[in-house]
């Protein structure tokens, strides 16, 4: 209670709160750009065997036509091509030719003319792997990490492995970063993200090994994770009760504004590595902001660091123009006396105590919190990620739809926002989970014949998964003391994102029955709808800090009086959030003293 009462007293959303605010945004625009450039530097392009082109001529064909004579045909969703990863056994001077009839344009086009004209059987003959390497269609890439590594054919789950690994960083990233930042504190935390970040990034675009690719690609996942919660976190410590959700949806919506200027950046940039090092250097930008931004001050307080607290309080006080009074310190730090820690059963205790994962499940409510939070965010993840990759297959050029992908998020954001102010947290999550589930579910049921209305089916499931997945991260802030709270929402991270490495593979399914996969995404997503039911509203309630206030959090009470303070025009009731007897009296008194 203390802390909330000094920072309405400077100001929820002062001048500097505003700067701070500016300042940690700045640093979750290159997080979308990391989270989603596999997309661009490991796309998959068109691609067959190498093949020589000698003794070509002497059918009078051109190439590509005479590519016919080296690749067999395959027949791909209903569509005959050249194969991707097959090559007849001898090249076509020495090949069989046979009478047989040509077969139909209208079964298999164009490009089995020279074949025909010449009467190829492609049919019969033996094939090979592409023992010689791959050719690729350089029009729309001009280079990736696929090119580059071949990672094609039978090399093809390498791609998938460098994606996987980085989601393993993403979820390693979260619980280490995490604990990082509640035992060292944000402020460096902040430092040793950014780092990362911009000295794993540039290395990345130099590697000519697989091996040293996909090693920075995780530790990229894991600094580009930590940056974006540290940032989360200490904002929402900083700024006052009536702006943390408005901050809370300006950071989930970074990443997605991230996704559109990479978009873009593909557009214009296409070769990788180049693109590598455009997504990179924001992070110099973010390295200087650093200096500007101040050690989270509730932290502070809560690890008895009184004098560097008093330091940032009146380095605040003095960017915002006011007078902080020594009363008003006094009382703070008497209010919050003992509360940097707690016993094992919740109770005020040595203020040394280091905190560890169990204190997150050692007590009931903590327990239930804890292991509802988790288990929505892995499902509403893993649906999330299932959609955004399914997105990608739809028809049209790959840089429009993966443009327009960002916009439908960001007004997804946008509407979580809106509905969050007026109705709280838990009401829009269980909302737009249901949305995303019957999306899915009947998107799942709508026949192949009439594909459009099933993309804009997918596109209304996306709408929703990203909504739930944006109040998630939100919600899980608030829910957490601040003694753990980067624990809690690391270690939520961390188990959330194993939704993100399974989610790929759930497209398997579709090879048992065609519907499964999107099926699959629908009962997960209905199933988050029903579990977030049983969590606290956390909407204009202070945050807790001590784990026996989370223990006590969104448990009812006894009635008790409501107490109006002078300071911020908010109500505070003690049936959320259990305060010191003497903390409202002693705080009217200093209000009308000061």
């Amino acid at each position: 209670m203390g802390y909330d009462a000094i920072l309405q007293y400077l100001g929820d959303f002062g001048p500097f709160q505003r700067r701070t605010a500016l300042l940690l945004l700045l640093g979750n625009f290159q997080t979308g750009m990391h989270i989603a450039v596999m997309t661009f530097i490991g796309a998959i392009p068109d691609h067959h065997c190498r093949v020589a082109d000698t003794g070509l001529s002497a059918y009078n064909t051109t190439w590509p036509e005479a590519l016919n004579f080296s690749i067999p045909m395959e027949e791909v969703d209903g569509t005959w091509r050249l194969s991707s990863c097959r090559r007849y056994s001898s090249e076509v001077i020495s090949g069989n030719f046979t009478t047989t009839g040509c077969p139909g344009d209208s079964q298999h086009g164009n490009l089995t003319s020279a074949c025909c004209e010449s009467r190829w059987d492609y049919r019969n003959g033996n094939t090979t792997g592409c023992t010689d390497g791959w050719a690729y269609d350089r029009s729309q890439y001009h280079s990736s990490v696929v090119m580059q590594y071949n990672l094609v054919c039978e090399r093809a789950w390498l791609r998938e492995l460098a994606q996987s690994i980085f989601m393993a960083g993403v979820a390693t990233g979260g619980f280490i970063f995490g604990v990082l930042s509640d035992s060292c504190g944000r402020h460096r935390t902040l430092l040793v993200c950014v780092l990362l970040l911009v000295t794993c990034g540039t290395g990345l675009a130099f590697t000519s090994n697989l091996a040293a690719f996909i090693a920075l690609r995780f530790i990229l996942g894991a600094a580009q994770n930590g940056l974006q919660f540290t940032t989360l976190v200490t904002g929402m410590e900083t700024i006052g009760t009536s702006w943390r959700m408005a901050f809370g949806i300006c950071s989930t919506l970074c990443p997605s504004v991230g996704y559109a200027l990479l978009g873009i950046l593909a557009y214009v940039i296409r070769d990788w590595w180049i693109l590598q090092l455009a997504i990179t250097s924001p992070g110099v930008l973010s390295l200087i902001a650093w200096w500007f931004i101040p050690e989270s001050p509730r932290w502070l307080l809560l690890n008895n660091k009184v004098e560097e607290w008093r330091k940032t309080i009146q380095r605040i006080a003095k960017y915002n123009e006011i007078e902080v009074p020594a009363k008003m310190y006094e009382y703070v730090e008497s209010s919050t006396s003992g509360s940097g820690s707690a016993n094992a059963s919740g109770t005020p205790g040595d203020s040394k105590r280091n905190y560890n994962l169990l204190d997150l499940v050692r007590t009931p409510n903590m327990r239930r919190i804890t292991v509802t939070i988790i288990f929505a965010s892995f499902n509403a993840l893993c649906v999330y990620v299932g959609l955004l990759f399914g997105t990608s297959q739809l028809a049209g050029s790959h840089y429009v739809n993966f443009i327009l992908g960002a916009c439908v998020e960001t007004v997804a954001i946008l509407t979580a926002g809106v509905t969050m102010q007026r109705w709280g947290r838990k009401p829009p999550t269980v909302a737009f989970s249901l949305l995303a589930g019957v999306s899915c579910l009947a998107t799942a049921a709508i026949p192949n014949d009439i594909g459009h209305v099933a993309t804009a089916l997918a596109t209304v499931g996306r709408f929703g998964a990203s909504s739930t997945l944006a109040i998630l991260d939100i919600y899980c802030t608030e829910l957490f003391p601040t003694v753990v709270r980067h624990m809690g929402v690391g270690t939520t991270i961390m188990v959330s994102r194993v939704g993100g490495i399974v989610a790929p593979f759930l497209s398997l399914l579709g090879n048992v029955w065609r519907p499964l996969p999107l099926m699959t995404l629908g009962v997960l997503s209905c199933v988050t709808s029903m579990v977030v039911t049983v969590l606290p509203e956390t909407h204009d309630v202070p945050l807790p800090n001590t784990l026996e206030d989370g223990e006590n959090f969104g448990r009812n009470s006894p009635p008790s009086p409501t107490r109006k303070f002078n300071c911020g025009a908010k109500t505070f009731a003690d049936s959320r959030i259990v305060y010191e007897e003497r903390s409202g009296d002693r705080f009217v008194e200093l209000i009308t003293t000061v």
